[in-house]
């Protein structure tokens, strides 16, 4: 039997412009069940959420952005968000940011992760570290060397690995237990650059395996939250005209197309 799950939407996009009281009211219109708010609306924070992501770069960031960090966490409890989203940096995707996978950037990288964790317990906060393209911890193998050194959860994103190669049906039994979140994310292409070397697609038109995965969710008893991470930017666009309104809804119909036909859980 397929496990019911909570499925949200990560309010990027143009829903980084909208107040957030208008950006529920579209998500939750367009049949979610929450938002995962970014640091956009860190101010303003707002039920029902299922986790705010701070995605900072803690190596090139420097002390700001474990500030940063650190303060997502608090507004999170503030907020009665129980789980934050991480990454380890560096973002080749900002401006500044080099790749490095030097024993510096690790130490800087995993004392920072080790902070946001200890405040996190503190707060009642679960840190939840995301392996992502073009940062340390990218794949199967970095991903396990920060599990080994921090006692932080897993926000598993599928597409990241689809990059690397990893086999992420294994993935998600091997890590089953520190799993806290789940990215709804496809991709296509091999590492390197973002539009050049790989793409993130629409769900299901790239290499995730999704009736796979969520097997394997299923059988770890995943039940935690699943949010669309809408970044076919081409397609939003150009097709969609860059509405994010529009965008929601078309990731909502895929997410029920996924789910269909599993047993009969609610899509």
């Amino acid at each position: 039997m397929t496990t019911a799950r909570p499925i949200g939407f990560i309010a990027a996009l143009g829903y980084e412009e909208m107040a957030a009281d208008a950006v529920v009211e579209s998500l939750l219109g367009a049949g979610y069940d929450g938002v995962e708010w970014t640091m956009a609306h860190a101010d303003e924070l707002r039920e029902p959420a299922l986790a705010l992501a701070c995605q900072q770069d803690l190596v090139s960031g420097g002390e700001v952005a474990l500030a940063t960090t650190i303060g997502a966490v608090e507004r999170a409890s503030e907020a009665g968000i129980e789980l934050v989203n991480v990454l380890t940096g560096p973002n080749l995707w900002e401006a500044g940011a080099g790749p490095r996978d030097d024993e510096e950037a690790w130490g800087v990288a995993l004392r920072g992760l080790e902070a946001a964790c200890r405040r996190g317990e503190e707060l009642g906060v679960t840190i939840g570290f995301e392996p992502c393209w073009g940062t340390l911890a990218h794949d199967a193998a970095t991903a396990d060397r920060v599990l080994d050194a921090v006692p932080v959860s897993v926000t598993f994103d599928p597409s990241h690995f689809v990059m690397s190669g990893d086999d992420i049906p294994a993935l998600a039994r091997r890590w089953g237990e520190r799993i806290v979140h789940v990215h709804l994310k496809d991709a296509f292409g091999r590492p390197g650059i973002d539009g050049e070397d790989f793409i993130f697609c629409l769900l299901g038109e790239g290499g995730v395996p999704w009736p796979e995965l969520l097997d394997a969710l299923d059988e770890v008893g995943y039940a935690g939250g699943m949010s669309v991470e809408f970044e076919a930017y081409r397609y939003y666009e150009q097709i969609l005209g860059s509405d994010p309104t529009r965008a929601a809804a078309l990731a909502r119909e895929q997410v029920a197309a996924l789910l269909a036909d599993r047993g009969g859980a609610p899509a």
